[in-house]
């Protein structure tokens, strides 16, 4: 076992984690479309899902793909993970906005996508 810092690791396995969860949750929002949406438009502020569709759900899961890969990829040390790690954190955070206007920025995502990756890039180094 390499030896790696323990925040670094610890960022690591939270990371795959959540991008499990995420990976996970949006290829079923895409299967159970019609569900989601009436689900969202109970328990949420927004009024109408009109303007999501099953691809934008597929297109973040596809996103949360590349982020797992990626923090699987840190963990194991290998540096090209903070690429993939990083593209697809861009993605995640800025895709909703461009499809539903403001209405889908996310503070905590963004608190968060900051934070790992401040931590990945402060541990950049040790990567190979």
């Amino acid at each position: 076992m390499k030896d790696r810092p323990i925040l670094f690791q610890s960022a690591c396995i939270f990371s795959i984690a959540g991008s499990s969860i995420g990976f996970l949750s949006m290829l079923l929002a895409t299967i159970f479309f019609e569900t989601v949406s009436q689900k969202i438009e109970s328990f949420t502020n927004i009024t109408s899902t009109d303007q999501l569709s099953p691809l934008y759900f597929a297109s973040l899961m596809a996103a949360f793909g590349v982020s797992l890969a990626g923090a699987i990829k840190l963990y194991r040390m290998q540096r090209a993970g903070l690429y993939f790690y990083l593209t697809a954190q861009i993605v995640i955070l800025f895709l909703p906005v461009i499809w539903m206007g403001s209405n889908g920025f996310s503070v905590a995502n963004t608190i968060f996508t900051f934070l790992f990756s401040g931590v990945y890039l402060y541990f950049y180094r040790i990567t190979k």
